[in-house]
């Protein structure tokens, strides 16, 4: 994420220089430099970094009874499969909803600066609105999942990838 986030300001950096005619631009656009400048760039690479730990995490949860008979110490079968199933759904839960609080605020804040309801405005309402719901979908598919199936886990795991997706695609907006 980091890395696509430094390509695409290097790219848009170079064009914009060319347009003006400079000669080269001066932004650090490397990927350790886009996320130690770049407070956009630091923020969406540690929710899909939070985001991923999540995912691969809970993908070991339908594996841990095999895990646990050819003695493979998984995370999971350290901690427990319904100990690793109810974190994980907490982390990314608590994570969509801190997400849509921000973007709440964000919204409000560009609302009082402008007086009015202008694109930033509508880019963080859409968001908000996004991450509340996938918050929301997160806890509710869960309620049904016995930890110890690993048909149902693995359903719900299928069920965070395409949230997952479905975050990249709102991130466009996230300003």
């Amino acid at each position: 994420n980091a890395g696509f986030y430094a390509h695409a300001k290097a790219t848009a950096l170079a064009l914009d220089a060319g347009a003006a005619g400079a000669a080269s631009a001066t932004v650090n656009t490397s990927v350790l430099g886009c996320l130690k400048g770049d407070m956009k760039c630091l923020l969406s690479s540690s929710f899909f970094a939070v985001f991923g730990i999540v995912i691969a995490l809970m993908k070991d949860v339908p594996d841990a009874k095999g895990d646990a008979r050819f003695n493979i110490r998984s995370f999971t079968v350290r901690i427990g499969e319904k100990k690793v199933f109810t974190t994980m759904r907490r982390l990314l839960t608590g994570l969509f909803f801190g997400v849509g609080a921000g973007f709440t605020r964000g919204a409000f804040s560009s609302i009082q600066a402008s007086s009015s309801l202008n694109a930033v405005t509508i880019c963080r309402m859409i968001v908000a609105v996004s991450s509340f719901g996938a918050g929301v979908s997160v806890r509710q598919e869960a309620k049904s999942v016995d930890a110890e199936d690993s048909g149902m886990v693995y359903k719900y795991y299928m069920h965070l990838w395409k949230i997952f997706y479905a975050s990249y695609l709102v991130l466009p907006f996230a300003r």
